[in-house]
C-alpha cells in the first residue's frame, strides 16, 4: 500500500516543487529537485506505484507520459481549478504544490486526459496550421492595402488573391500604379504567401493522411459538416470523460450561459470555454451546412428538419450556426461513444 494519498507537483522547466499528503490529508513531504534528478532518483523515493497530480501546463503531458511508463498514476487539473486552493497561503512554489494536493481531493473538480504522443503530434499540426493561415491572411492584408494605397484596387476576393497575387502585382506595374523597386518588394512578399499556401496543403495532406489510420476520424467524417480538419481536432477529444453530449458540447463552449435567479431562467451569449480553436472549426463547419440547406443541397434526414425549423424561427444566420454546432458536437459525442457511423434518420 501506497505511504502517500496523492503527490502534488509544481511544474517549472528546471525545477520541480513537489509535496505529498497521507491519507489524514496532513503535509508529510516537501521537496525541490531538478527534472534530471528528480526521475533518476524517482523509484528511490517511490518504490511503490503513486499518484501524482499536477496542473495542466506547460509541460504536463510528457510528464504524464514519463510517470504511467514508470508504473504511477498522473492526474492533471485545471489551472483555475487549483487556484482558489492557492489563496490562503503566501504565493511559492511549495505551497502551489500543497494546493495542487488540496485541490486534487475534490471530487466535484474534473481531471484533463494526458495526452498520448499521437494526439500531441495531432495538436501540433493544427497549431502550425493555424499560424500558416494568420500569416498568409496577414502578408495579403497588408499587400491588399499597400496596393490599394498606391491607386491600384484589388477587386477579387482574399482567397484568390493569395494564389495569383503576382499577377495583380504586375498588372500594377504594367499600368503605372508602381514603380520597378516597389514591385520587386512586392514580388517577394508574393513568394512569402506563395510558401505559405504550399506549407498549408502539406499539412492538410499529412492530417487526411493520419485520418485515414484513425478509427475515430473516419467515424466523424461521416457526419454532415464534419470535414477533414474537424474529424482530425474532434477525434482526439476524451468524450468518454464526459456523462452525456450536452457536457461534451459544453466543453467546447458552445452553449448558452445561464444567469438564473428566483426561478427565472436567463440565457445569454455562449459561454465560449474550453478548446477555442475546436469551436471555431465546429461553427465554421455548421455555417457550410447551413448553406448547404439553403442551395436545397443536403440529405434529408432529423438533422436537416432541425436546421429547418431554426430557419422557420427568422434566427440570425450567426445565431443557426451556433446552434447547428452545437448539434454536431452532440452527434459526434454519440457517434463516437457507440463507435458507429453517422445514420441519416
Amino acid at each position: 500500500m501506497s505511504d502517500y494519498k496523492v503527490i502534488g507537483i509544481d511544474l517549472a522547466k528546471r525545477k520541480l516543487h513537489f509535496a505529498a499528503i497521507n491519507l489524514e490529508n496532513k503535509v508529510v513531504l516537501k521537496k525541490a529537485m531538478d527534472r534530471k534528478s528528480f526521475f533518476e532518483n524517482l523509484s528511490i523515493m517511490f518504490p511503490k506505484s503513486e499518484t501524482f497530480v499536477f496542473e495542466a501546463c506547460g509541460g504536463a503531458h510528457y510528464m504524464a507520459q514519463r510517470l504511467e511508463s514508470m508504473g504511477h498514476k498522473a492526474i492533471l487539473l485545471k489551472p483555475k481549478d487549483v487556484k482558489a486552493y492557492a489563496k490562503v497561503r503566501q504565493k511559492n512554489d511549495i505551497n502551489d504544490s500543497i494546493a495542487i494536493c488540496k485541490a486534487s481531493c475534490d471530487p466535484d473538480l474534473m481531471h484533463v486526459k494526458a495526452k498520448t504522443v499521437g494526439e500531441q503530434e495531432i495538436s501540433y499540426l493544427h497549431k502550425a496550421r493555424q499560424n500558416i493561415i494568420q500569416q498568409r491572411i496577414q502578408h495579403s492584408n497588408a499587400l491588399i492595402t499597400s496596393l490599394f494605397e498606391l491607386g491600384y484596387l484589388v477587386t477579387c476576393g482574399k482567397s484568390t488573391f493569395a494564389k495569383t497575387c503576382q499577377n495583380f502585382v504586375n498588372l500594377a506595374l504594367e499600368e503605372g500604379f508602381i514603380n520597378k523597386t516597389i514591385a520587386d518588394q512586392m514580388l517577394l512578399d508574393c513568394k512569402e504567401i506563395s510558401q505559405l499556401i504550399v506549407r498549408e496543403q502539406m499539412l492538410d495532406k499529412e492530417i487526411a493522411a493520419r485520418n485515414r489510420c484513425s478509427e475515430k476520424a473516419k467515424i466523424l467524417e461521416t457526419i454532415p459538416g464534419i470535414g477533414t480538419i474537424n474529424a482530425s481536432i474532434l477525434s482526439i477529444k476524451p468524450v468518454e470523460a464526459y456523462d452525456s453530449a450536452k457536457d461534451f458540447a459544453a466543453s467546447l463552449g458552445i452553449v448558452p450561459k445561464q444567469n438564473t435567479t428566483g426561478g427565472k431562467i436567463i440565457l445569454g451569449r455562449i459561454t465560449k470555454q474550453g478548446d477555442r480553436y475546436a469551436r471555431t472549426m465546429l461553427i465554421q463547419g455548421a455555417r457550410s451546412l447551413l448553406m448547404r440547406s439553403y442551395k436545397k443541397n443536403m440529405p434529408q434526414g432529423k438533422l436537416s428538419e432541425f436546421i429547418e425549423r431554426l430557419k422557420e424561427k427568422g434566427k440570425s444566420f450567426n445565431v443557426m450556426a451556433v446552434a447547428i454546432a452545437n448539434k454536431l458536437a452532440r452527434i459526434t459525442y454519440g457517434c463516437l461513444i457507440s463507435n458507429s457511423n453517422y445514420q441519416v434518420l
